[in-house]
């Protein structure tokens, strides 16, 4: 199925039900899809061909889901950029992605300008909350309420439907490109294994220029169920209640946002009886936020996962497979096949260290004008037209094929003579009660190789001292895993999707 027919059959279902409320707003869905065509054509109308890339750098509203919606229409291919990137990093995009358009709000327009500077040929202008339209720029809110009679565009599968940009915090972002079939193939799947339904109402807090955040909208609108949008998770208590008035029944998030709800106060009296799901992917869960997670959400299923934005999700495990191994982010989702190598190239067997590798039709094309990036992580498969991908991710895998997160490849910490994966020293760490977050990192040292630094924010009221710290960690595992430096620190950096930085 195309990307946008998940929006124009669902409205032909279901014209008048809510697809999307932000704040104050809601829109239905046939009127959702009338502005999407509406902005189609003026796309189309203004020389957008087929494969030509639309950027969006708004903050996530009713106008980015018809923006998304529109683009696809037309043929186009979707570039979302988080609206707290800075101009810099935004000029880098729109040139690498060689955009024709760029949808941005009018607020933001002198960085905006900035960014498009760099550009060998700067993208035009569509601004959302323009007051009078003129010839270098165009109103959004104009071009998706304007009827104009175009004819749609043939579509197929194999056509480019989205560059996602990489967040990482070092180097360029690498664009990550997805035909619409392996975002369908991936939507179809966690589709199925959410058991998503007409009736469901998915709270959307995480940004849409993730490949997370972007899943959430497809999946909702794949399924006839409304998104809830949130612009981050800045204000939770806010958030919460707006969980309860919208009849909120699925929320995904990262172990960021999960350690903010577990620090608020008396959520375990309230009602959250309609939530019936939460995910966790973006990074490893601490096992001890599970329990903590029960006491607010008693009925609510937890899903952990585990998905990379150049195949966008690998696996999940079931709810009911928690408790026997809540280490674990399940096995492969359907229409995906998995396993581990060491650096030889060779399987691993259970119980040992190696790399995931992935086979299936979820995989990305390759990264936007980087050959040499592709080569890297794409190597030749069984069939001569068929890639495999290298994920950098290190996992082991138990006696009954579950996969268990051990650490990024180049994160590994090498200290002594012995590999330490700084996802587990964090696990250990977050069973105290006074951590609220905490991150694990290598430092050099001229003895060890690496140093083993943690650093800590504590929660409200509470503390711990660096000897207190020490000691848990001596009790609770080997002594070449116990860190050898330990800071309290204010706050861990985090990138534009709110996973903690370890470098």
């Amino acid at each position: 199925m195309l990307i946008h027919e998940y929006l124009s059959l669902t409205a032909e279902r279901y014209p008048d039900k809510i697809a999307a409320v932000c704040g104050a707003r809601r829109i239905s869905y046939d009127t959702l899809h009338r502005r999407a065509k509406n902005f189609a054509a003026f796309l189309i109308t203004q020389g957008l061909d087929k494969g030509d890339r639309v950027a969006v750098f708004i903050d996530s509203s009713i106008e980015t889901i018809i923006a998304i919606f529109g683009i696809l229409e037309a043929g186009g291919c979707l570039v979302v950029v988080n609206p707290s990137t800075h101009p810099e990093r935004l000029g880098f995009i729109l040139n690498d992605a060689g955009a024709t358009f760029l949808i941005a709000s009018a607020e933001k327009l002198g960085g905006v300008e900035q960014a498009m500077k760099q550009c060998a040929a700067p993208p035009g202008l569509i601004l959302t909350g323009l007051t009078e339209a003129d010839e270098r720029r165009a109103s959004f809110e104009q071009a998706s309420e304007t009827e104009l009679p175009v004819m749609p565009r043939k579509i197929i599968d194999a056509d480019l439907a989205a560059i996602i940009y990489t967040s990482g915090s070092t180097g360029k972002p690498k664009g990550v490109t997805h035909l619409h079939r392996t975002i369908d193939v991936v939507v179809d799947a966690v589709a199925e294994y959410l058991d998503h339904t007409p009736d469901d109402v998915i709270l959307g807090v995480l940004p849409l220029s993730s490949s997370y955040g972007l899943l959430q909208v497809f999946v909702t609108f794949r399924t006839g169920g409304r998104i809830v949008l949130e612009r981050g998770f800045g204000y939770p208590y806010e958030i919460i209640q707006r969980m309860k008035a919208e009849g909120v029944t699925g929320f995904a998030g990262a172990p960021t946002v999960f350690a903010i709800i577990l620090r608020l106060e008396g959520l375990e009296s309230e009602d959250f009886s309609r939530l019936r799901y939460i995910t966790n992917a973006a990074a490893a869960m601490p096992p001890t936020f599970i329990p903590q997670l029960r006491k607010i959400f008693p009925s609510t299923k937890i899903y952990l996962m585990h998905g990379l934005t150049e195949c966008l999700r690998t696996t999940f495990l079931p709810p009911e497979e928690i408790d026997a191994k809540p280490t674990s982010v399940g096995t492969g989702m359907k229409n995906v096949e998995l396993w581990l190598e060491d650096t030889a190239g060779n399987r691993v067997p259970p119980g040992h260290v190696g790399e995931m590798m992935v086979r299936g039709s979820n995989i990305m094309q390759g990264y936007w004008n980087d050959p040499e990036g592709t080569a890297n992580v794409l190597r030749p498969g069984r069939y001569p037209w068929e890639r495999i991908l290298r994920t950098r991710d290190l996992f082991t895998t138990d006696d009954d094929g579950y996969f268990h997160f051990v650490a990024r490849e180049d994160e590994l910490i090498k200290s002594r003579g012995e590999k330490v994966s700084p996802v587990e020293v964090e696990d250990v760490l977050y069973r105290l009660d006074a951590v609220h977050e905490t991150r694990v990192i290598g430092v050099p040292d001229a003895v060890l190789g690496q140093a083993i630094r943690a650093e800590i924010v504590l929660k409200e009221n509470h503390s711990l001292s660096v000897q207190e710290v020490k000691s848990h960690c001596r009790k609770n595992m080997e002594d070449f895993k116990v860190p050898q430096h330990i800071e309290f620190v204010p706050s861990l950096p985090k990138t534009q999707g709110g996973k903690i930085k370890r470098s």
